[in-house]
């Protein structure tokens, strides 16, 4: 997967453009998309009979632990839609995918177009249903991070290349660091990936979700030693809102729009999180995307 670096909104127009051209019709899309969603990580990835699916173009699985088969493999129902770019999905396509997605199932609903505030409204208010929504932008962006149709020149970098050091012996100091502090409950390491950075969220570990009290709307973070900052809890307790800045002023969104993903230490107490990133972990390799073309291929 490429570094993730800032594109300019009318370069990501223009690639959604091209991209939404390429395919000649909602069937050659939905072929597309087998290809696509094996590639990030979905099993068993099959078109549906296209005369009485339900609304359903692709169904999948993702296996559980260890790639096995068993009770926490997960089914998924994809609806796609090959929209004009700019177009909305009504709100109606995506009731009638949850309303023909069987319990325990998840859903993705993905388009050229895009969605409206008030559909991304609707999936939040039920998470015992979840859908996932990837809109033309985010499809883009999704093919250029896994390399699904873009092309581009590499870069050798050693900052790179030195992110991928073991970074296990910084987990170990903290757990000592704290082992005289009795209101720390909890410390955990876990990624800022690059996609939370773009979404300018901070996605929470489960074990921290797990010890959240279930009335709270807010929580203290303490980021990088930054000045505490109440963060709103989203309403599917799965994230943090409001991290634009702590990104900023903490580089993990640098000043030529780049975004540096880190590993990073989370402590949990009554009172806070502090969350504390590897540094050593987010030099990561510069390419110039403004130069990358579109190359639709067979995957």
């Amino acid at each position: 997967m490429r570094k993730n670096i800032e594109i300019s909104e009318d370069k990501i127009n223009e690639f959604l453009e091209q991209f939404y051209g390429y395919f000649e019709s909602g069937y050659a899309f939905e072929e597309f998309l087998k290809g696509y969603l094996e590639k990030i990580g979905l099993d068993e990835v099959v078109v549906t009979q296209r005369s009485s699916d339900g609304g359903i173009d692709l169904e999948a699985i993702r296996y559980g632990v260890g790639g096995l088969a068993g009770a926490d493999s997960v089914e998924y129902y994809v609806q796609a839609k090959r929209n004009k770019p700019g177009t909305i999905i009504p709100i109606e396509k995506v009731r009638a995918l949850r309303g023909v997605m069987p319990s325990g199932s998840k859903g993705i609903f993905i388009t050229t177009a895009r969605f409206s505030k008030k559909t991304q409204e609707f999936v939040d208010a039920d998470p015992t249903r979840p859908i996932i929504l990837i809109d033309g932008k985010a499809l883009v962006e999704s093919c250029i991070d896994n390399e699904i149709g873009f092309v581009f020149t590499p870069v050798f970098s050693k900052s790179a290349m030195d992110a991928l050091k073991d970074t296990s012996d910084d987990l170990q100091q903290e757990n000592s660091n704290s082992d005289a502090d009795e209101n720390v409950k909890l410390i955990v390491d876990k990624q800022i990936s690059a996609n939370d950075i773009r979404a300018r969220i901070l996605r929470l570990p489960k074990a921290i979700i797990d010890l959240l009290p279930e009335e709270a709307q807010k929580v203290k973070v303490v980021f990088n030693g930054l000045a505490p900052k109440d963060l709103t809890i989203a309403k599917n307790r799965a994230y943090l809102a409001g991290v634009t800045e702590l990104y900023k002023d903490s580089g993990l969104i640098a000043e030529d729009g780049s975004y540096n993903p880190c590993k990073a230490i989370w402590k949990y107490s009554e009172e806070k999180i502090d969350i504390h990133c590897i540094q050593s972990n987010i030099h990561y390799i510069k390419t110039n995307r403004g130069n990358c073309s579109l190359c639709i291929i067979n995957i």
